[in-house]
Order: structure tokens, then sequence, then C-alpha cells
């Protein structure tokens, strides 16, 4: 059993708020665990399972240290589990399948056999850097799975990948770091890949049609979020009506509040020209985002932090174009037409 829908990404732009609101749907089904990363690594992995086992265990990459660092925090929700008297057989053998298990197209499919009579699905936000040679691999297995690409200001996107950064993998407070180290973060090949909105739009593109492709904006998570998210499971062909008890709810808020002005105008600079662009293919929330790249690059603010999101700083007053009073998150076919800009 193939997926039914792929969340694509992009990365810090909503989709674990879209995930947990997705697995609170009783017609949806997708893994505990978000992020399967097929695709963009397991697919990858040695095919023998002892160089496997050895890298896995042993190996110092991103993917290797999560794999460990998963494998002991299920392990221990297991027992707890077991000591409670609450195991979960069912919950065990995914978890055996999933760490322990040899990763090809076969084994992908068994992830999701579980959400058998459901919609079924997965998040991966790495999927949106994908080559076109591996999207290609996805659509012959997945020919019609629908795809959900969620997109966020790319000064706000980037400066909240580096926090995480530092918070998850330096284990150490975004404000330590030095202007050198944020620049290396900013102009990073991930990063840059992981903002390319309009390159992943034409990757997928290429392979699905626009009406099988939803683009949610972070914005409609905050402004309208019971509006979006019936948007997704109308897109998904599921009860539009259900109403998970913590929509309104946000996750991983850590790089919210404020962020170094210095900072946002760096980043501003290097992605005008990029919401330049989103602007023209969909205007309303991305009419902001190069308002707010033109304000910052040309004239910096003198204080020394702005708040964070830029829609709670004043340059969300001062943009003179109009305010979203509807949801804008649409499928790609109800939302690809060039719009002037707004201002």
């Amino acid at each position: 059993m193939y997926p039914d829908f792929i969340g694509i990404g992009a990365q810090k732009a909503g989709t674990t708020w879209l995930g947990r609101n997705l697995q609170a749907h009783p017609e949806v089904w997708m893994p505990r665990l978000k992020e399967v990363h097929y695709f963009d690594e397991k697919l990858h992995e040695p095919r023998n399972a002892a160089p496997r086992f050895t890298h896995r265990v042993f190996g110092g990459s991103a993917a290797n240290r999560r794999w460990r660092s998963q494998v002991r925090r299920r392990t221990k929700k297991h027992l707890k589990r077991l000591y409670g008297k609450k195991f979960s057989g069912e919950d065990f053998r995914w978890d055996l399948r999933y760490y322990a298990g040899a990763p090809d197209d076969g084994w992908y499919a068994s992830l999701f056999e579980r959400g058998g009579g459901r919609v079924v699905g997965e998040i991966t936000p790495a999927y949106s850097t994908l080559e076109p040679y591996v999207v290609a691999r996805v659509h012959g297995l997945a020919p019609e799975a629908k795809i959900i690409l969620m997109m966020r200001n790319p000064i706000e996107r980037v400066w909240s990948q580096t926090v995480m950064s530092f918070d998850r993998g330096k284990n150490r407070p975004i404000d330590t770091a030095t202007e050198e180290e944020l620049l290396r973060h900013f102009g990073g090949e991930g990063a840059l890949r992981r903002t390319d909105y309009l390159r992943t739009l034409e990757t997928w593109g290429a392979f699905y049609p626009p009406e099988r492709i939803f683009v949610g904006f972070l914005e409609d998570v905050e402004f309208f979020p019971e509006e979006l998210l019936r948007a997704v499971y109308g897109f998904l062909g599921v009860d539009p009506s259900f109403a998970p008890p913590k929509a309104g709810s946000k996750v991983h808020t850590r790089s919210t509040g404020s962020a170094p002005a210095a900072a946002m105008a760096h980043l501003a600079r290097r992605y005008r020209a990029e919401n330049a662009a989103l602007e023209e293919r969909f205007g309303g929330y991305a009419s902001f985002w190069r308002f707010c790249a033109e304000r910052l690059a040309e004239d910096p603010p003198a204080e020394e932090r702005l708040p964070y999101p830029l829609w709670e700083s004043r340059l969300w007053e001062e943009w003179p174009g109009p305010r979203q009073t509807r949801l804008q998150s649409a499928p790609l076919s109800l939302s690809a037409t060039p719009k002037k800009a707004d201002s």
C-alpha cells in the first residue's frame, strides 16, 4: 500500500502542525513518526544488513544520529507502556519494521498497511529538495498521490531553520552564534534548496498535475487555521467538517518572539529576488514577503531586534497591500495564475 498523499515540505513552514491535525482525523492514517525519509535517505542505504547496521550504530551523519536518538526514545516509550500494561504490539511491530528493516519499495509500502480502509500518507519536508529522477520514482510508486507543500516567508524560514540547527545540532542557543557562523548557515546548500519553492513546484509539477498539488501558507496557519484544515481535508477527500481539538495550537515555537534585525536584513538581501518571483506567482502573502525583503534590504531598522514572525512587526502595518480576509492556501490549479503586485 503506497501513500495517498505526501507532504513534501517546506521545513519550518507548519508541517508538524499539519501532521498532528491530519493524524487527528478519523479517516486519515499516518505513521506516528511524521518524517519517514524514504526517498531522500533510506532509499540510498546499503542493501547488505551488516554495513547498514554499522552505519546506523556508528555513523556520524545527521541521519544516523537521528536513527539512534529515535530508537532510544521509542525503546523507552515501549518499556514505559509495558510497565504500565499499555503495551501495543502493533506499534512495536511497526517500529521494528521501520528501524530494523531493509528499506526498499516493498518495505515503504508496508509502513502504511495499518491504515487500510483510510486515507494514508506521510510528511517528510526534505522531499522538497528531491531531484527529478527521485520524484519520478515517487510517481512510479504512487502516481495518484496528492502532494502538499507548505510555504513560509523565505526570510523567516531560513532563520527558523538556523535556530533549530543550533538548538538541536549544536546544543547551544542561537544568541551564541558568531556572524560568520550565521552567514555560513544562511548560505548553505540545504537552506537554499529548502527555500526554493518555485524549483520544488517545477520539479514535482513535472509529474503531478496542478489539481493534485496543494500549496499552503504559514500565515493561514496563524490567521485561518480551521479554514486551512477544512481545505486540506477536502483536498484529500475526507470529511472537511471534522474539527480537531487543537487546530489553533502552535508547535515548535522556539524561534518566535524576536529576531536580530541585522540577520533579517541580510536574509532580505539574499532572498529579495526570490520573494519578487513568489509575489509574481502567488500575490497575497507573497506580496508581504516581497515588501519585507525590500524594506529590510533598503532601510535596515535601527533597533537591534525585530518582532518575529514578521507579521507581528511594524512591517505588517506599514505594508500597503490588502490584508487577507480569506484563505489563500489552495490546490495549485486554483492559485497558480500570476497575480498583479499588491503594492
